[in-house]
């Protein structure tokens, strides 16, 4: 297995953390060429000299940061679209929200192979992307413990002989909570995931479902599946990632652990790894705990939000808006600045403003329609926050 160059976008924050943990584990495997952060530009200074990392780059107007003599750095918006850009093996994209749309399409568009891990870009853009895939011959290989599977299981399969998917859902930390004292949800409880250590922006969509709203989108997008084919259920061990149902009757249930390394692992060498040189699980498995595996529908009085899993469609920009939206209350419910129960309550009012016709109806043809239609959502949904 010769080594891979590869550049880490979004190397301080729980993805790239994880992406780190890999590299550490086999660095005759990898070449870090390039690596970025938002602002954390003392973590990005040691994973630089730890990893002879020749390329960095961050937004943070830092000037006391000091870094190799032989380190290229570059800053801000242009100098990630450039960092992206640059010739290597694959990119691992782990920024958070929309700001991770252009760096992927750079990416893509500059003959870059991109292992995803954020589903904002493709929530909003993916025909846009898998089309910029297609014309430059890369590969879109999804990071996420779902999508990983999925696309794993359709290694064996073809899409026309695929039924239906499941994708499962932990439920969050909410799950067993009672009804009554959902208006005191704090910050400090709707972060703390049961399963999962990520960053605070998925910690609060996992907890309202909004991040199983996106896999759906993701899911039709990249797999080329309609929506009546898809759905989610909750699975609180989170060990069985998707079931996907065949039209031979069999059913494929992706199981494994709760680690990042596995899928993180799998997309960047194809699932063609043995995960034991990166991740030490045990020889053994105790399969007959199997029968412990639980399996619920998702109850709507506890997340509101999947309500919106039937409009998803409705319009060709409904995704756009419907993640605009969302990042915005997301902010605000960290901030202190609304409670939990008005995420999903602003979202909906948003798809039943009288002018959200006018906007969900267009059909971007390019990133820069995608952003103006973005950036109505986000304006409205200040409005109603105010």
């Amino acid at each position: 297995m010769t080594y891979k160059n590869i550049i880490l976008l979004g190397a301080t924050g729980s993805i790239g953390t994880s992406t780190l943990n890999l590299i550490r584990k086999k660095r005759e495997k990898f070449n870090l060429i390039g690596v970025s952060t938002y602002e954390k530009t003392e973590q990005l200074k040691l994973i630089s000299k730890e990893f002879n990392v020749k390329n960095v780059c961050f937004f943070k107007n830092d000037k006391d940061i000091i870094f190799n003599k032989s380190t290229r750095v570059l800053k801000g918006h242009d100098g990630l679209l450039e960092l992206a850009s640059l010739n290597c093996d694959i990119v691992v994209s782990g920024i958070s929200g929309l700001a991770g749309l252009m760096p992927a399409y750079t990416a893509i568009n500059n003959g870059n192979n991109i292992a995803i891990a954020n589903k904002e870009p493709l929530v909003v853009a993916g025909n846009i992307l898998i089309e910029c895939s297609k014309k430059n011959n890369v590969k879109i290989l999804p990071v996420d413990s779902e999508h990983n599977s999925i696309f794993q299981c359709f290694d064996n399969n073809l899409r026309e002989n695929v039924s239906h998917i499941t994708l499962t859902a932990s439920g969050g930390p909410f799950l067993n909570r009672s009804l009554n004292s959902f208006r005191e949800i704090t910050i400090e409880e709707a972060l703390k995931h049961p399963k999962w250590k990520m960053g605070k922006k998925i910690s609060i969509d996992s907890s309202t479902m909004m991040n199983k709203i996106f896999e759906l989108i993701e899911a039709q997008k990249l797999f080329d599946i309609p929506q009546n084919k898809l759905d989610i259920l909750i699975h609180p061990e989170s060990l069985v990632h998707a079931i996907v149902e065949l039209k031979n009757g069999l059913v494929q249930f992706i199981y494994h652990e709760t680690s990042m390394i596995i899928p993180l692992a799998n997309a960047i060498y194809d699932g063609k790894i043995n995960i034991n040189e990166f991740l030490k699980l045990k020889k053994k498995k105790n399969y007959i705990g199997i029968r412990n595996l639980n399996f619920r529908t998702v109850k709507q009085k506890i997340f509101p939000v999947v309500k919106i899993k039937k409009r998803i469609n409705e319009y060709p920009s409904t995704p756009i808006i419907i993640n605009a939206c969302n990042e915005i209350l997301v902010d605000q419910f960290l901030q202190k600045k609304i409670p939990f129960l008005s995420i999903s309550k602003i979202i909906m009012g948003i798809l039943n403003d009288k002018n959200y016709r006018k906007y969900a109806i267009k059909t971007p043809k390019n990133i820069n329609q995608i952003f103006k239609i973005d950036l109505w959502a986000r304006n409205k949904t200040k409005e109603f926050i105010n």
